[in-house]
């Protein structure tokens, strides 16, 4: 691992616990499931959308109402829901990566509701990262290889210079095209 540069983390499912379906997060909300919400939440196109800059704040927001029949405070509720917490140890595997002279990115599939919970004291990791690189923001998402060319133009390295881990076998597949270690995070 002595030739590694960069360690580049997902967030979602690998250094943040999170809910993966609207059903988990409406049964945790005490609320009633509707049938059309099946799925993860990897497959709901206006989260994805969202997530693309595609969809505006308040277009999404009026998506997840219609859809888990529910106010719009009660569908910001239910998003922000989407994040649980820090995976015990996250902060300090990202702290000791940045001891060991490697730089520490992440390359996220998010969106505006979820990076501002990012930075609000919640989650000390995203503070720790050399950059985290939210979709949204950059506007390429994975498993799109312009998104991993990114996080090689902005460290200076690539190939197996930088090691990635993501809970996406999709993205993992995506980033060892371009020349990348991956490995996929259950």
């Amino acid at each position: 691992m002595s030739d590694i540069r960069v360690v580049c983390f997902d967030l979602g499912g690998v250094l943040l616990r999170i809910r993966h379906s609207w059903a988990e997060v409406l049964e945790f909300m005490g609320q009633p499931i509707p049938v059309e919400v099946s799925g993860g939440l990897a497959q709901y196109v206006p989260l994805s959308e969202y997530q693309a800059g595609v969809l505006s704040e308040d277009d999404y927001l009026a998506c997840v109402a219609r859809d888990l029949k529910l106010d719009v405070e009660g569908a910001r509720r239910a998003h922000g829901l989407i994040l649980r917490e820090e995976y015990k140890g996250a902060s300090k595997l990202v702290q000791s990566c940045l001891k060991s002279g490697r730089d520490v990115y992440c390359l996220s599939n998010t969106n505006e509701l979820h990076y501002r919970e990012f930075f609000n004291g919640r989650f000390p990791v995203c503070e720790a990262f050399t950059e985290l690189l939210a979709s949204h923001r950059i506007r390429q998402s994975k498993p799109d290889e312009a998104a991993f060319h990114l996080v090689e133009d902005r460290s200076g390295h690539g190939g197996e210079e930088i090691v990635f881990f993501d809970d996406s076998m999709v993205n993992v597949e995506a980033a060892r095209r371009i020349g990348w270690i991956a490995e996929c995070v259950d």
